[in-house]
């Protein structure tokens, strides 16, 4: 229809070149409108019923558009110049038919100018556009931009991170515009997650913190625990070790548990998930809720902390590409110094000659030596790394998509180890009227882990240990190609090249988490949003050895493993502003989660007559598995309720209240409620310092609340049987018998937590300033206590005591300089004391065994009255006449026996101190983080297993056989080669303090002002791990090997695989 009447209109329009008589006619003909303000479409109406004239227009003519005219009769044809004349529309009369047409705006004006803030510096890389349109710039170096095809009345909007944005109208005529930016002092005005909901940042009465996704993807990081790495006071974060994939340990405000997961609860668009299946760049904002008030609401999985992590959404606009990229080398940071060939030989021959042996070595053998192995130049490698995602987003007013896919892959610098992730995400708004939103996001994740034995274990069996103990005398292979055979040596180390290279341990996970949400919002204020989730995590663990390895008959299992997370939130949210300086809001609801896990395992078979089909063909052992398999499922029912009231941005108040039914605890105990309360109270807006220039706001608050932990798996509650092998009527056959531990009754853990704290903004923002002080209290511990015999059991699972946290947190920012060179500034500092309040009868609690061949002890402690989880082992006292160590006795017992262990280290920190700087000229953007760690103690297996041979012949430090003790160096700091005998001690604490370049970063901002492709870029290159300045002597300070989810074993180096230092080039495109 359109083409039809642009068609007419052409025609009718060469008709009127023509024939003109109708020029004459219009003159003569008069209408009478007496309205002087009139709509297009009544002035049309109008003439067409007074005269013999019709209109010809197509569907560009605004007909609401309002035209002014003198009113009363007059001829036609000062009507139509009073309506149209000055205007963007055209008419023309073509015998009885009155055609209107747009005008077609020029579109070649350029308009150029300079974009500055409020102290005259240019402000480089703002982006220019005009409204409504893709047509857009940025400004260069100096400020300058430059815009072409700016239609008359454009509007040209400036925008710029960190200042309001900025519009102004074009002037007819002009062709040079300058904008001045100022400072943006509503940033405290921005929207925050927190618990099933949105507030104002500004708002908050209870202790978050907010890390934008800027500053997530600021540097290459692997994940975003480690991208969260030192940016937020009170929030420690450790690798257990540095293989590529391999897990990392968080604490917020300490440990609250002795059997229970310490971990924080992660939060991925309002549902619990994995945060191994999110890649950084697709992250939008992290919130890290610590304190009670904030968490409460989680009830009793908030007691650890919650993270909340929201990815990109859906939003409205063009049609935005986003695409990343980095490529990396990797390197082992530290080499240790161990013994050459010559001087191993030497080192041997000593050690002979203390036992009154004959020499091993001819000094001609070691002369004539030609060959020394660099077992570490052998197993470690340089790796490559790289990571590239791509997000597509845009949509209209009603429908708004987003789809995003990356792929990272990482070798390790172990050969053969490595690491790989493809993911796929998108999400979807749908607005199906003003009343009513549907919204969905997706995320799938595929993983491969090529795991290696590569740490712990006893001396030399796994690949690292086994690295830093073999002869550099032996070869990896024999002289006739195959794999040396270390099995037959006294330690039997394991050949870690045959090893990574004939051995295969490899873990495929599929990740997907899915969820949807319908929104009503029937009247004003009042949201409606149902919501369900569906976690699926399926994975696979193949294990073989080949044939090929020494003494090898072939060797595979398969262990499978699914869990099937459900989750349904129905939340209403009111929110009420009345009498101007009041303002409402509440929230209440429900919710459900039910989580279920299967494992199948094939168990170990062994005796293949061929390597080609591995694990894919298990009936070809000639020695089958034992299978196993195992299940549980738990669910979790709760009630919620927040209520938020605001008094004129000066008082706030906040409330909560949460109920959760867990599956897991018996009858009258099912239940647990988590209350908080938090107030806040803005000086800022008092009238007192309301015209104080220089402070941009004050704040003070307070919060209470109670958490909980339900710290046991499922079934904990319910008495289990167990099978046993047992001979009835001379026939072996299984039966079934109670367990070992008895349960009953049990509660849940609660945690109770007080803080204050203070917020502080001076210079319109320029310097920021948080600081909280908190205390928690941890009671109804649970964990197993011993149980007389006469009950049948050994031991029970009760509540058993109670802990303490209490810290300090202080974070500053600011910007330093602020002109043509801009200089930002942060700081964040974290002090935490734990102490044992209660246990079980005063007993001390004992982590787990640690046995590394050379040493077979307990060695964390958990007593009443100290931090927890501390060392606890013997005081070395020098050395006898024969140089071999001798222990402190610690009572009047003249023997050494466990009575005389104490206290011996704590690998609690003192302190956390983290600081990001970053320098701007001109595109240019140096930036650097740096981590540390003070007061600290680490136990080194490590350096145990290598400082004692125990009459092995491995290898050993260089520090060791030059710094022994001989009757010449009676002080020397390793005892008498011939030491055989040894205990857990003092020997091995080290100060675990160290202060390391994180990250250093230089970027470059692109300028794409000419670019009408690319809108945005940045390249950069960096570095990881660049230098660490620490008194430990091994590879890495930051590592515990030991620890993971449990707290009862912490700081402990068991031959950890070794952090990487980096090297990264990379760039962000936006298109």
């Amino acid at each position: 229809m359109l083409k039809l009447k642009q068609i007419l209109c052409s025609i009718l329009v060469l008709g009127s070149l023509l024939s003109s008589p109708s020029l004459w006619a219009q003159k003569e003909t008069k209408v009478n409108i007496a309205a002087r303000q009139i709509s297009l479409k009544n002035l049309i109406q109008a003439v067409e019923k007074q005269t013999d004239y019709t209109f010809v227009f197509d569907n560009s003519i605004p007909l609401s558009r309002i035209v002014s005219l003198k009113g009363g009769s007059q001829y036609l044809s000062d009507v139509l110049k009073q309506a149209f004349d000055k205007s963007d529309i055209a008419y023309e009369i073509v015998g009885k038919q009155i055609v209107l047409q747009k005008v077609q705006t020029k579109t070649n004006r350029t308009i150029s100018g300079v974009v500055k803030d409020e102290q005259g510096e240019a402000v480089i890389g703002a982006s220019v556009l005009v409204k409504g349109t893709t047509n857009g710039t940025v400004t260069d170096f100096n400020g300058k931009f430059e815009l072409q095809n700016v239609p008359e009345s454009a509007t040209i909007d400036v925008t710029f991170i960190g200042y309001a944005p900025q519009s102004k109208k074009v002037v007819a005529g002009v062709r040079s515009m300058n904008f001045v930016l100022e400072e943006d002092t509503e940033t405290l005005d921005e929207v925050v997650v927190v618990g099933y909901g949105v507030q104002r940042k500004r708002d908050l009465s209870g202790s978050i913190a907010s890390v934008k996704g800027d500053i997530i993807t600021e540097y290459a990081n692997t994940s975003v625990a480690s991208a969260l790495q030192g940016r937020v006071s009170g929030v420690q974060i450790q690798q257990t070790n540095g293989q590529p994939g391999a897990g990392i340990q968080v604490r917020v405000r300490g440990s609250n548990s002795i059997r229970g997961d310490n971990e924080p609860l992660w939060i991925i668009n309002g549902f619990p998930g994995d945060i191994n299946m999110i890649n950084t760049a697709d992250i939008e904002s992290v919130e890290v809720m610590k304190d009670a008030s904030a968490t409460a609401i989680y009830g009793s999985r908030g007691a650890n902390g919650v993270i909340l992590i929201t990815t990109k959404q859906a939003k409205e606009g063009k049609i935005t590409v986003e695409y990343n990229a980095s490529f990396g080398v990797q390197s082992l940071a530290k080499e240790l110094e161990l013994l050459d060939a010559w001087e191993y030989m030497s080192y041997l021959n000593e050690k002979a000659a203390i036992n009154n042996q004959p020499t091993i070595y001819t000094d001609e053998e070691i002369k004539s030596t030609r060959h020394s192995t660099n077992w570490q130049r052998e197993l470690f490698r340089n790796a490559l790394v790289t990571d590239h995602s791509v997000n597509v987003s845009g949509g209209t007013e009603k429908v708004q998509g987003t789809l995003g896919t990356s792929y990272f892959d990482q070798q390790g610098i172990v050969k053969e180890s490595g690491y790989k992730r493809m993911s796929i995400r998108s999400s979807l708004n749908y607005h199906i009227s003003k009343y009513v939103t549907v919204s969905s996001n997706l995320i799938f994740s595929r993983s491969n882990h090529n795991q290696m034995n590569s740490q712990g274990g006893s001396r030399g069996t796994s690949v690292i240990g086994s690295t830093l103990i073999l002869p550099p005398t032996a070869t990896p292979h024999y002289d006739d190609g195959t794999w040396n055979d270390f099995q037959t040596q006294p330690i039997a180390p394991v050949n870690p090249l045959a090893y990574v290279k004939e051995v295969d341990n490899k873990w495929y996970a599929n990740r997907i988490m899915a969820n949807a949400s319908l929104t009503i919002k029937p009247i004003d204020g009042l949201s409606i949003q149902l919501s369900a989730n569906v976690n699926n995590n399926q994975n696979r663990k193949d294990y073989y050895k080949s044939l090929q390895y020494p003494n090898s008959q072939g060797a595979a299992s398969i262990t499978f493993g699914e869990t099937v997370g459900i989750t349904s939130n129905n939340i209403i949210t009111y929110n009420k502003s009345f009498l101007k300086k009041h303002h409402l809001s509440v929230m209440g609801g429900f919710t459900y989660e039910q989580s279920t896990s299967k494992t199948a395992g094939t168990g170990t078979a062994e005796g293949f007559l061929s390597d080609v089909t591995e694990t894919y063909d298990m009936d070809a052992a000639t020695v089958k598995g034992l299978p196993t398999s195992s299940y549980s499922d738990w669910r979790l029912f709760s009630f919620l309720g927040r209520v938020n009231y605001n008094y004129a941005d000066r008082y706030l108040l906040t409330a909560s209240l949460r109920a959760d039914g867990s599956s897991r605890y018996s009858k009258g105990n099912k239940w647990g409620y988590f209350p908080s309360a938090a107030a806040a109270w803005r000086l800022s807006q008092e009238s007192f310092l309301r015209d104080v220039e220089w402070l941009s706001d004050l704040k003070f608050r307070l919060s209470y609340g109670v958490t909980g932990s339900t710290a046991i798996s499922p079934y904990s509650t319910q008495n289990t049987l167990r099978t046993e092998n047992v001979v009835f009527d001379k026939n072996t056959t299984v039966a079934y018998v109670p367990s070992d531990t008895y349960t009953g009754d049990l509660k849940w853990e609660t945690t109770s937590q007080f803080n204050v704290g203070v917020d502080l903004s001076l210079f319109n923002n320029r310097l920021r300033m948080t600081a909280d002080y908190y205390r928690k209290k941890t009671t109804d511990l649970l964990n197993n206590v011993e149980m007389p015999r006469s009950s049948g059991y050994t031991t029970a699972l009760r509540n058993i005591g109670s802990i303490r946290n209490s810290g300090f947190e202080l974070q500053l920012d600011g910007r330093i300089i602020d002109r043509a060179v801009k200089w930002d500034l942060g700081v964040n500092f974290s002090l935490n004391r734990s102490k044992v309040l209660v246990l079980s009868e005063d007993k001390d609690i004992f982590g787990g065994e640690l046995d590394n061949t050379i040493l077979k002890d307990q060695l964390n402690l958990m007593r009443v009255g100290e931090p927890m989880y501390v060392f606890y082992g013997y005081v070395e006292d020098g050395y006898d006449e024969n140089g071999h160590i001798v222990y402190k006795n610690m009572d009047d017992d003249p023997a050494i026996t466990a009575a005389d262990k104490t206290i011996i280290g704590d690998p609690n920190p003192d302190f956390l101190v983290n600081l990001t700087t970053a320098v701007s000229y001109k595109g240019f953007t140096l930036s650097a983080f740096f981590q540390s760690s003070i007061g600290n103690d680490i136990y080194s297996l490590s350096m145990a297993a290598q400082a004692y041979d125990y009459g092995y012949n491995g290898n050993t430090l260089r520090e060791v056989y030059y710094n022994h003790w001989t009757p010449e160096n009676p002080t020397a700091k390793y005892p008498n080669l011939d030491q055989t005998s040894y205990k857990m001690s003092d020997r091995f604490v080290y100060d675990g303090s160290f202060v390391r370049l994180k990250n250093l970063e230089l970027a470059y901002d692109v300028p794409c002002a000419r670019n009408k492709f690319i809108k945005r870029a940045r390249v950069y290159v960096s570095a990881q791990n660049l230098f660490t300045i620490t008194s430990y002597p091994f590879w890495d300070p930051d590592i515990n090997a030991n620890g993971g989810g449990s707290s009862m074993i912490q700081g402990v180096d068991s031959y950890c695989y070794p952090s990487a230092r980096t090297y990264t080039i990379g760039c962000r495109l936006t298109f």
